[in-house]
């Protein structure tokens, strides 16, 4: 909390009730766990009139030279939504000169703007500012009859004004946060796919494989419900499955004809190469870790390391899936496609031994009973 104002000094000292501090003290809990600046003013201007008695509350809002009233709780209509320039308007006076206004009668006081208030039920009010060190608002509180605000209503005003100070630091501190974490999301899935589109440059028979195994990994994990945040970041690793195909020959991965065993051995190479290239990158090491697992096998019959069902990570097995799946829907150099229902037929003969039984069988209701479109 911040230091009591001066100007609230030459006041009688009077502690604030049990009561109203039990009251105030909730609010406070409930200012500190809110996200949003709306939840904020809410809060506020509902509170003071209850803590300090008054028969309207306004929460104002600094707009450059202007003050805007945000919210309001009042007996009848005051300014909301309205702009006042800050040299004409108390709450202007309030954030300029850094300290409270406590006013008994309006009709009295130089600093008021007579014309607007006359239109009002406002005789006396309390001004305090939000962030006295540097205002960025202030809070007012008004009562339809001339009197002196006593102390503890002072008092309760900033308390309000300096918690509801730092809920918006609190709040600006998590957009800030928030944005950069977009950002960084934003990076990743850039470096993604400029690394995906240089794996197909070497292999453009496969051209969008690993976007398209992308998608239908997430829509298969959204359907099994998978929350968003876990299903972006399978999407993440399935864009870049196949990356250590980079080390491969290109005229291997673009060869029309069945490779021999020497050469299939060579390919397989690539599920490690992917994890042995993103490893020494700390913030992409789960990536690496699924996507060196996605040729494993639920039977221990897959590679690099011949894995079984209970050593493979969940994200891998709906890799393995996608990969499937779009694989055998889409032309290669050495066959055409070979159509959706011979891959569902594949999937689910060896549902449960080769694949994950739910990634299937939430690929198979996609498309069964759900009119899924695989991308193109």
């Amino acid at each position: 909390m911040m230091n009591r104002n001066p100007m609230l000094a030459g006041m009688d000292a009077c502690p604030p009730s049990i009561r109203v501090m039990e009251k105030l003290l909730k609010v406070v809990q409930q200012l500190s766990a809110t996200h949003d600046l709306q939840s904020v003013m809410d809060i506020v201007r509902h509170s003071v009139r209850q803590l300090t008695g008054s028969d309207g509350a306004t929460f104002v809002l600094r707009d450059g030279n202007f003050c805007y009233y945000a919210e309001e709780d009042a007996i009848s209509p005051l300014w909301k939504g309205l702009r006042f320039p800050m040299e004409i308007c108390i709450s202007g006076w309030v954030m300029q000169n850094r300290q409270p206004a406590i006013i008994e009668d309006i009709f009295e006081d130089k600093r008021i703007p007579i014309g607007v208030y006359q239109k009002t039920f406002v005789r006396s009010l309390a001004m305090v500012p939000i962030k006295s060190n540097d205002p960025v608002g202030a809070i007012g509180c008004y009562w339809s009859e001339s009197r002196t605000p006593t102390l503890e209503e002072v008092e309760v005003l900033q308390v309000l004004a300096d918690t509801a100070a730092i809920a918006i630091d609190n709040i600006g501190y998590r957009e800030n946060i928030a944005s950069q974490a977009r950002q960084l999301e934003e990076a990743i899935d850039g470096t993604l796919l400029a690394v995906a589109s240089m794996v197909e440059l070497k292999d453009p028979y496969t051209s969008g494989h690993q976007r398209r195994v992308g998608i239908i990994a997430f829509d298969i994990a959204r359907e099994m419900g998978w929350d968003i945040k876990r299903c972006e970041a399978l999407r993440r690793a399935a864009i870049v499955h196949d990356i250590g195909k980079i080390g491969i020959p290109g005229e291997l991965l673009a060869k029309p004809a069945k490779l021999t065993a020497p050469e299939f051995a060579l390919i397989q190479t690539h599920a490690q190469m992917s994890y042995d290239i993103l490893k020494e990158i700390k913030l992409l090491l789960p990536i690496a870790e699924i996507i060196c697992q996605h040729h494993e096998r639920l039977d221990g019959s897959g590679y690099p390391h011949g894995l079984t069902a209970e050593h493979i990570l969940p994200e891998a097995r709906i890799v393995t899936v996608a990969d499937v799946f779009e694989a055998m829907t889409s032309h290669r150099p050495y066959r055409p496609s070979l159509g959706l229902e011979a891959a569902l037929d594949e999937l689910t003969r060896h549902s449960g031994t080769l694949y994950d039984a739910a990634a299937v069988a939430a690929l198979v209701r996609l498309i069964k009973e759900k009119n899924y479109q695989p991308p193109q």
